[in-house]
């Protein structure tokens, strides 16, 4: 299945702590990294701190969602992430943004994520790398989206 895991950090060496996150997914047994987006700086949410740097990689994934999310924080742990509390500034942060035709809702997991559909700088890397995802609960274009947000997400840089 093709899924979309989205990546952000706001601490110590940005651009560096996302490509050592994309180069450990690498890693991943039935994770294989198909396409990878623009880096985008955007301001945080929640508590006063550092701009974000985010961007998002399109795999394939042949194992189940909560496997791969369990993966995911396994990666943020091996990158000094360390979670005390929430919106807290980061030095790595993954997150499930879409997977092809999936809704999924459990206690620890929700896919589409939860926010996606408000936040430009989820979308706009999301669309970098699949520019017809639909969300599969409404069928609606991503791209159609007008999200008030969006002028604030600006290119960092075009490489991943």
């Amino acid at each position: 299945m093709r899924v979309v895991i989205g990546l952000g950090a706001n601490l110590g060496e940005r651009v560096e702590s996302l490509r050592a996150a994309v180069m450990e997914l690498t890693d991943v047994p039935g994770v294989r990294v198909l396409a990878r987006s623009k880096v985008y700086e955007t301001k945080a949410v929640g508590p006063p701190q550092p701009d974000y740097l985010n961007a998002a990689i399109l795999v394939e994934c042949t194992r189940p969602l909560d496997e791969l999310m369990t993966s995911l924080l396994e990666v943020e742990r091996g990158l000094g992430r360390e979670r005390r509390e929430r919106w807290a500034p980061r030095t790595i942060d993954l997150d499930i943004l879409w997977a092809e035709d999936t809704i999924l809702a459990t206690p620890h997991l929700t896919v589409p994520h939860a926010h996606l559909h408000e936040r430009s700088f989820a979308v706009k890397p999301l669309l970098d790398v699949v520019p017809d995802a639909t969300d599969p609960n409404t069928r609606a274009l991503y791209a159609d989206l007008v999200l008030p947000d969006a002028a604030d997400v600006r290119i960092a840089t075009t490489a991943l």
